[in-house]
């Protein structure tokens, strides 16, 4: 019933300004909550996807439904990297050694190559405004990290020692954290986006470094103790501790959006299972038990969900599931090989 329609039927409330405020305030928040229920919607997962004869990248709804085939190519293309504002895909474009780096909208319509030289591109990786892109360049000689605009223009090379992987950039936009793997130089690095201040946090072979959510701490992986084990320090490289500690290898760390907890995968029970635990490496669960290899698990953007890639008949699926392990729930079911689901 409309205001109107309430002072028509009820005029002796046409003159109190209170009753009609309170009426106009109800009526706008039930309008809001329309609004929201209408414009909300799952978000999308991305994916790699060889169904069609070679890799593409796809996407598909959280809740099920159709894969879209966003790439729609003759080339490779794999690895997608969905900024942080959810409207690009951040890709590798061609065969290893000599491919690109591009950017797609999330509808697919639009694709933009951002480089162009000769030689391998790979690990792009999203700046917090979704404005530009770091990555590793490699043409037969050391692997260097550049940053660049989505576009291509303003290549700027950030490293002045060689770049192995880019780890991450921060969520506050002040650093890029990159790995040097073997030597006297290998370790965990940091450096301003603009090219100063580097700095080195580790000299010990440690990788795949990933920022929490504050941008106060890094975990990472390390073989520093003999097999491959998750760790948590400061963004200064300080408080290094070690958050797991088996006989098996531990992988894939990624921080839960809040920054509460850490999801990662462990073969400690004999297989890839999906694990979380608090930050400090307490509260473990175990959020997998399908007897199969169970990797690749990213959180979704408000937490609650997590998609993994499972392998149920000797292919790679993607799965989501409850961020406490339930109501696992499969996306693709096909005989090709879906991998590096990303939200």
């Amino acid at each position: 019933m409309t205001v109107l329609k309430l002072i028509r039927y009820y005029p002796n409330i046409a003159g109190n300004n209170e009753i009609v405020m309170r009426i106009l305030i109800a009526i706008s928040g039930i309008l809001i909550l329309a609004a929201a229920a209408c414009g909300a919607s799952t978000p999308s997962i991305i994916f790699t996807s060889d169904r069609d004869g070679n890799l593409e990248i796809y996407s598909i709804s959280a809740g099920g439904g159709e894969a879209v085939n966003l790439t729609n190519s003759d080339e490779d293309e794999s690895h997608p990297v969905i900024s942080p504002n959810g409207a690009l895909v951040a890709f590798q474009a061609g065969a290893d050694g000599n491919n690109a780096i591009e950017v797609i909208t999330v509808d697919g319509e639009t694709r933009t190559r951002m480089t162009h030289s000769g030689g391998g591109h790979r690990d792009p990786r999203w700046a917090p405004d979704s404005s530009r892109l770091a990555y590793v360049y490699e043409n037969g000689t050391a692997p260097t990290i550049y940053i660049a605009n989505t576009d291509g223009s303003n290549p700027l090379k950030l490293s002045s020692v060689p770049g192995d992987e880019v780890g991450d950039w921060s969520p506050d936009g002040n650093s890029v954290v990159f790995v040097v793997r073997g030597g006297e130089g290998q370790g965990l690095y940091l450096r301003n986006p603009d090219g100063v201040n580097e700095r080195r946090l580790t000299d010990t072979p440690d990788y795949s470094p990933v920022w929490s959510p504050n941008s106060r701490k890094l975990a990472f992986m390390s073989t520093r103790d003999g097999n491959a084990e998750i760790y948590v320090m400061n963004a200064d490289g300080s408080g290094q501790a070690r958050l797991t500690e088996t006989d098996e290898d531990e992988y894939g760390p990624a921080w839960s959006p809040d920054g509460r907890r850490l999801l990662f995968v462990s073969e400690r029970d004999g297989n890839a299972e999906i694990y979380v635990s608090d930050a400090r490496g307490g509260d473990l669960q175990r959020l997998t038990h399908n007897g199969v290899r169970d990797v690749q698990p990213v959180w979704s953007p408000d937490g609650s969900q997590i998609a993994f890639v499972s392998y149920l008949d000797g292919d790679a699926e993607i799965v989501v599931m409850n961020d406490d392990g339930t109501q696992q729930a499969r996306l693709t079911n096909n005989s090709a090989q879906d991998t590096d689901p990303t939200w």
